[in-house]
């Protein structure tokens, strides 16, 4: 691993692992790939839970259920083809795919993951350990570890904006056509993830407020000011026949 690793526990179930998460310096680990890559010095204790995560993935009438367990490649095998699309355009490599897990790349919370986005904007929803209760993604706390995904019936359209193909996006928005509203979904390098469900005919008020957060949450930088980026997402918006 790294040279603050200090130990690798693998809890016998998913509560203790829950309360040996709130220990400092204790993270869990599931695929790993974004733990190795980062090698945070703070980090001294791994929780290895995965003997304690499914990985099957099923349809449950028109949803599909995704095990936290399940490899970013099992979930491509399966064929959902908009998901599929967004997994392999955001992870290329099929090495990578084989070790990634889905509740992890939830877990990391990563402003610029296109998964991410996708699955904010498919009104995904989790369910958490210890609890039978629904939690939709865009409520989340990041609280409690995930043990399943539960993705609605979904027409997802993504967009990036990115300096190459194969490079982070910084601007990245998904846009979900529902029979009686529409979710909107921002994200790239941003503070945090964006989220904006609205009827079909949206009121401007409400739609003003929220290109303000999206604007805000935005840096001025080398890539262009908060100005430039939300006209960039109003225009992807417009190019998926949403006029915001």
């Amino acid at each position: 691993m790294w040279s603050s690793i200090e130990q690798i526990i693998k809890p016998g179930t998913l509560s203790e692992a829950s309360v040996l998460l709130k220990e400092s310096g204790s993270v869990i680990f599931s695929g790993g790939t974004y733990l190795v890559s980062q090698k945070d010095a703070e980090i001294h204790t791994l929780l290895d839970i995965n003997h304690l995560l499914n990985n099957q993935i099923n349809l449950d009438g028109d949803e599909l259920h995704i095990d936290a367990g399940c490899t970013l490649q099992e979930i491509v095998n399966f064929n959902d083809q908009q998901l599929n699309s967004t997994i392999l355009s955001a992870c290329p490599s099929k090495n990578i795919r084989n070790q990634r897990t889905i509740g992890g790349e939830v877990a990391r919370s990563r402003t610029d993951s296109d998964i991410l986005v996708f699955l904010f904007a498919s009104r995904t929803k989790l369910i958490l350990s210890g609890s039978d209760s629904l939690v939709e993604l865009s409520d989340w706390n990041g609280e409690g570890i995930i043990v399943k995904l539960i993705i609605p019936p979904h027409d997802v359209k993504l967009e990036r904006v990115a300096l190459l193909d194969s490079a982070p996006a910084y601007v990245i928005v998904g846009f979900n056509e529902l029979h009686d509203s529409s979710a909107v979904c921002v994200g790239g390098k941003t503070s945090k993830i964006l989220f904006f469900h609205t009827k079909s005919e949206p009121v401007e008020v409400d739609v003003r407020k929220f290109m303000d957060e999206v604007e805000a949450s935005f840096n001025d930088d080398h890539l262009g000011t908060r100005a430039y980026k939300r006209q960039l997402v109003s225009s992807l918006l417009q190019e998926m026949a949403v006029v915001i």
